[in-house]
């Protein structure tokens, strides 16, 4: 969507190529709203205008907070890139200097990203990446202005593209100082009887670095599936869960979350799972959970592979059961010990027949396989009495209790 009140930098062109002419040179910060376009295409363009509504004043906002003689222009070729077109000293005073510029476009990605952020929040769970860039142009008496101002938007594309290739680089080389240094830690979540309260066990849930922008898992591996580490990760989280567990000191079982590469890991396959569970820990207190649409996707591989961690011991959960397209039944040919209801169908239960069927079929798959299942994210007593109504007997939430950690006592942490 394009915005009425900014105008196009080719219907401000003259005043543009006045100032090229009178500076001697022209420079402009670009910012790049393209990451944005997802959410047009997952949720309509109703729903875009209406963020767009909302970007384009704070856009205007920013510009009048940094520079307020610039000119905030947009580009008509690409209607989600902005362009601010910096009103610069001329020839006789103050010299040009680009570390001026670096400056400038580092303070408006600091403004524009986490507004822009907050913003998205409702549609899109991870953190988008606004694209800001700048580029410089000297004036030329043998070329038109207007194609010297189209090489400065070129010039700034081409720079918020390799502050964005630098970035990447940055953000997979902390990635990797994270899970070679293990920086992750484990929170735990109880799993406990609706009717007594009692815990059975405990869902290992892994944390990036205290504090940092990937702390919370979704960050964390939406990051590593991005730079393509997902199964390092995977194995470095898996090794301090069953640390943290020894730190925890609590009775129970103990659920940890794996991936597909977890039946092929050869370092967790045979006599070499003893290395990760140590002296005191048995294979057979420990619970696998595989997500439902891991399953589908990998339903020989975990087949074939299960044999090997069954046989020491090791039971298997189906985590997110529901939430695939397949079906219940293809799910029930791994024989798993335990059934855990996806967090959509938990979430407001009592008020939705559907949700209220599907957990009956679950229920009813449970008994036939002689699984328990579990329900996750109960948030509320409505919630509660409805599945208990139902004849779920065992449940996990921030209405039963919040996840441990095991340094600090019981904090208030967030829920993956």
């Amino acid at each position: 969507m394009a915005s009425m009140s900014i105008p196009t930098f080719r219907e401000v062109h003259g005043e543009i190529g006045d100032q090229l002419r009178t500076q001697g040179y022209l420079a402009a910060v670009m910012v790049d709203l393209g990451p944005l376009a997802r959410i047009e295409r997952s949720f309509g363009g109703a729903t875009f205008q209406g963020l767009r509504q909302q970007v384009d004043p704070l856009l205007e906002e920013m510009a009048e907070r940094f520079r307020r003689d610039d000119l905030l222009t947009r580009d008509e070729r690409e209607g989600d890139r902005f362009l601010l077109f910096l009103a610069g000293p001329r020839r006789s005073e103050t010299p040009f200097k680009s570390s001026t510029l670096h400056g400038l476009v580092e303070r408006v990605e600091e403004y524009v990203n986490p507004r822009v952020s907050r913003l998205t929040l409702p549609y899109l769970r991870e953190k988008p990446r606004v694209g800001v860039g700048y580029g410089v142009v000297l004036w030329s008496p043998l070329e038109s202005p207007e194609r010297q101002i189209l090489r400065l938007v070129d010039d700034a594309t081409a720079s918020a593209g390799m502050r964005k290739q630098l970035r990447d680089r940055d953000q997979r080389e902390r990635l990797l100082e994270i899970i070679q240094n293990r920086e992750i830690w484990t929170a735990f979540q109880p799993i406990v009887e609706l009717e007594s309260g009692g815990v059975m066990g405990w869902e290992g849930l892994s944390r990036g670095p205290r504090g940092s922008d990937v702390e919370l898992p979704l960050a964390l591996f939406g990051l590593s599936g991005r730079h393509g580490v997902t199964e390092e990760l995977e194995r470095a989280c898996r090794r301090q869960a069953f640390v943290d567990w020894r730190v925890l000191a609590r009775d129970g079982r103990l659920f940890i979350n794996t991936v597909p590469a977890t039946v092929r890991d050869t370092s967790f396959l045979g006599r070499g799972v003893f290395d990760y569970l140590g002296p005191d820990l048995s294979p057979r207190e420990v619970t696998l959970e595989i997500t439902e649409r891991s399953v589908i996707d990998n339903l020989n591989l975990y087949r074939e592979a299960m044999h090997e961690f069954t046989d020491l011991g090791f039971t298997f959960a189906i985590d997110d059961v529901g939430a695939g397209y397949s079906g219940l039944e293809t799910v029930a040919t791994l024989k798993p010990a335990y059934l855990k209801i996806d967090i959509a169908l938990v979430r407001d239960v009592h008020q939705k027949k559907i949700s209220q069927q599907v957990v009956k079929a679950i229920l009813d798959m449970g008994d036939g396989l002689g699984a328990l299942v579990i329900a996750e994210g109960v948030e509320t007593r409505e919630e509660a009495d409805a599945l208990a109504d139902i004849g779920v007997r065992w449940v996990q939430g921030y209405l039963f209790a919040r996840p441990v950690d095991p340094y600090a006592g019981n904090p208030e942490l967030p829920e993956s």
